[in-house]
């Protein structure tokens, strides 16, 4: 996190570009939006990668866009809802920009791709968040519950490791993008 925060303005927006590029040119992203289908995403919180381009172009050739917002009587606890762009979006319990809770909900197995932040990432598709769960609840392993389709975790390539900690609770990624590359990650949405 220490690494994110002393990235200059101008190296955020740069890494941005490029990762969105990356995102945007993904061709399961391309064939969700070309069918309609949703998206999930998450706004940017404390120095992260932010996805907005590449989101807001998804949703220009035909995506239904979501975003996570907490709701820790339900389970999952983040649950997705279906928002215009990360800029109507409001400080939620954590801080983090969430949508409304009266705008329409999309199950988890109903996303198509959905990008995911974190602290750290390897190529075998594990994830490190920041401890709660919240996002390892939708990404269960096979089985547990449907995950969304397609899982691309989105971070700066200092954030690729050569091994994330992680068990069969943690959720795992199909692939990571970062500003310099994108990681196709085997088995990614399987358990260890």
């Amino acid at each position: 996190m220490d690494r994110r925060a002393g990235l200059t303005p101008e190296e955020r927006a740069q890494a941005a570009a490029d990762a969105g590029a990356r995102l945007a040119a993904l061709p399961q992203l391309g064939a969700a939006a070309a069918g309609g289908a949703c998206v999930a995403g998450f706004a940017p919180f404390r120095g992260e990668l932010d996805p907005r381009a590449a989101l807001d172009a998804a949703r220009t050739a035909g995506a239904r866009v979501a975003f996570p917002r907490v709701d820790d009587a339900a389970s999952p606890r983040l649950r997705l809802h279906v928002a215009g762009s990360i800029d109507q979006l409001r400080a939620g319990r954590f801080g983090i920009a969430e949508p409304d809770a009266t705008t329409p909900e999309v199950a988890p197995a109903d996303v198509a791709v959905m990008v995911v932040p974190g602290l750290a990432f390897d190529a075998a598709g594990r994830r490190l968040g920041f401890g709660g769960g919240y996002y390892d609840e939708l990404l269960a392993p096979a089985g547990a519950r449907r995950r969304p389709a397609f899982v691309v975790g989105f971070g700066y390539d200092f954030q690729v490791v050569d091994v994330c900690p992680a068990d069969e609770r943690d959720g795992r990624v199909d692939c990571v993008i970062t500003e310099a590359r994108v990681i196709h990650c085997p088995g990614g949405g399987t358990a260890p």
